[in-house]
């Protein structure tokens, strides 16, 4: 057999070309509310927070459905969906039209991610998932880190249309794709033998207490919706940080693809490396790095140091993703619920970061109040995370 099933390129093309797209459309979406319907930081964060709300549930429901209803039946609506939610903001560009595309768009974005996250680990050994999940995750942050470090660009030189048109050309592509994909699909699962256990020897893969496995996953799955409550919060107020900064959108789009690209770098190192997999001391360090990241970039209007805030934030970021959908893929045999679920835990930090920031600066009507209320509840977060932690410190070979 060889060493990785055939088949698996087109899942990450799909993944790859996802990210691209929905990055593009969705982050730069927010500049275009901003300067055609007069979007402030306020109406941001409140379109983000419901966007985040409305991910939770329908990531939960499309998970479980992609498992029992196939998961190439689930890819098709959602990449169909998207497409439609794309076309219907270009064809409607009333701010109703708008936020109606966005909420259709998000309803079938969810039908995608927990899938791809599926084909791309079902059926790994557990010697070999490491390797896969690191794959997948390097993919998808490297696009999506490319559509924002040149999307200002794109925006500028084919115009804001393009935000539409573009993504809506990438998922019809997708879409029409599926066919062949399920095929291929079918073939190897028929033709795949899998591979002897005497190739999985216990210093490969080496048996962990349940118990242990059970703590860290619960770690991940508290700390990544922490760490997608700063990373929402941010990608919400990019316009006002770059206007502040003296940025236009070409070059306010790259100077806040920093921490883009640096947690693709991060996902480099973890794939590469795997001495942080169940490590506590590692988790909650990157966690602080986050924290400390998040709330100089919201607070700061330097170049230089937005540039040093985002490597923190970077770093921070990837290493509490990657541990959420390792952790969540580690030895379940129903990956597509389980990428649901990963999702869904997503959406709970992509809407309360919004939610907690827009409420502030409802209640306050200071600028800073999203930085404050937002970076204390990260420190709450990382706090939970601690004394969860602390169950592992019988353990040696966890700290």
């Amino acid at each position: 057999m060889k060493s990785n099933p055939p088949g698996k390129t087109g899942y990450f093309v799909l993944e790859g070309t996802n990210a691209f797209a929905a990055s593009y459309y969705f982050n730069y979406l927010m500049f275009l509310l901003q300067q055609d319907h007069g979007f402030s930081n306020l109406n941001n964060l409140t379109l983000g927070a419901v966007h985040g709300f409305l991910y939770v549930g329908a990531s939960w429901f499309a998970g479980r459905f992609g498992q029992r209803h196939g998961y190439f039946t689930s890819l098709r609506i959602g990449f169909g969906g998207m497409g439609a939610g794309v076309a219907l903001g270009w064809l409607l560009p009333g701010t109703i039209g708008q936020i109606g595309a966005l909420l259709l768009w998000t309803l079938a974005m969810c039908f995608t991610w927990p899938m791809l996250e599926a084909l791309a680990s079902e059926r790994e050994p557990k010697d070999r998932l490491p390797n896969r999940i690191g794959l997948y995750n390097v993919i998808w942050a490297s696009t999506a880190g490319l559509a924002y470090f040149v999307g200002g660009s794109l925006f500028q030189r084919l115009g804001k249309e393009s935000i539409y048109w573009l993504p809506l050309i990438i998922h019809a592509l997708q879409w029409m794709s599926i066919g062949w994909l399920e095929r291929r699909h079918a073939q190897n699962a028929a033709m795949e033998t899998h591979p002897s256990t005497a190739a999985q020897t216990p210093t490969e893969t080496p048996k962990r207490d349940p118990r242990i496995t059970q703590v860290f996953q619960k770690l991940a799955w508290i700390g990544n919706p922490f760490a997608y409550m700063g990373m929402n919060t941010i990608i919400a107020v990019v316009p006002s940080i770059a206007e502040h900064a003296g940025l236009g959108i070409e070059a306010g789009g790259r100077l806040m693809s920093a921490w883009f690209i640096v947690r693709t770098l991060t996902f480099a190192v973890l794939w590469a490396w795997h001495g942080w997999h169940y490590r506590v001391g590692w988790f909650l360090g990157s966690f602080l790095l986050l924290i400390v990241g998040f709330i100089t970039v919201m607070t700061s209007h330097q170049i230089w140091i937005l540039i040093l805030a985002q490597i923190a934030f970077g770093w921070g970021t990837g290493l509490i993703y990657y541990s959420s959908l390792f952790y969540a893929m580690d030895g379940s045999d129903t990956h597509g619920e389980h990428g649901g679920i990963h999702e869904a835990f997503i959406g709970i930090g992509i809407g309360s970061g919004p939610a907690i920031s827009s409420l502030a600066l409802w209640l306050s009507g200071a600028a800073m109040s999203p930085a404050i209320a937002v970076g204390a509840t990260l420190v709450g977060g990382w706090t939970w995370c601690w004394k969860v932690a602390r169950r592992t410190q019988a353990d040696p070979g966890t700290r």
